[in-house]
């Protein structure tokens, strides 16, 4: 009987040692969280406001933003928002990205854009550098194709 106990105690202790170990989702999460660190990326959850196509409305959309910061602001710079959806007033900059300001870029930065394999909701460049606001699907090789574009947009101007 003894025995008996001394089983169900420690199957009680392992289940609750296991309830605890993050999901197979969170651990991917984690890996790529660690894959942008190591490209000196800033990792951030937050939220970010994106306008509706007639530019009325703003959204709130939680995301998690990778931040990639200058050594030194840029002097007289005004914020540029580049987005994945039309917005009325914005330019199309390459297929499937409307800019809030103009922007003449090069073919590299241009085939990066085209080819960022995931979906994001919204690129800032400021003065400070450069966010990018996404829900954190895809795998290595894409924090590694987004860190080109991040270096690629710093790297703009």
């Amino acid at each position: 009987m003894t025995e008996i106990i001394v089983v169900l105690i420690v199957f009680s202790l392992m289940g609750s040692a296991l309830w605890i170990l993050p999901s197979k989702k969170e651990r991917q999460i984690m890996d790529l969280r660690m894959r942008a660190r190591k490209h000196g990326i800033q990792v951030q959850l937050t939220q970010v406001t994106l306008p509706d196509k007639w530019d009325k409305v703003t959204t709130k959309q939680a995301a998690c933003a990778y931040h990639l910061h200058r050594d030194k602001p840029l002097k007289d710079f005004t914020q540029i928002n580049l987005y994945p959806f039309e917005v009325w007033k914005h330019e199309l900059l390459v297929s499937g990205w409307y800019v809030s300001a103009p922007m003449a870029i090069e073919q590299e930065l241009r085939e990066a854009l085209e080819q960022i394999p995931v979906p994001l909701f919204a690129i800032e460049i400021k003065a400070e550098g450069v966010s990018l606001y996404w829900k954190e699907q895809g795998s290595q090789e894409t924090v590694d194709h987004l860190a080109n574009v991040l270096r690629l947009l710093l790297a703009w101007r």
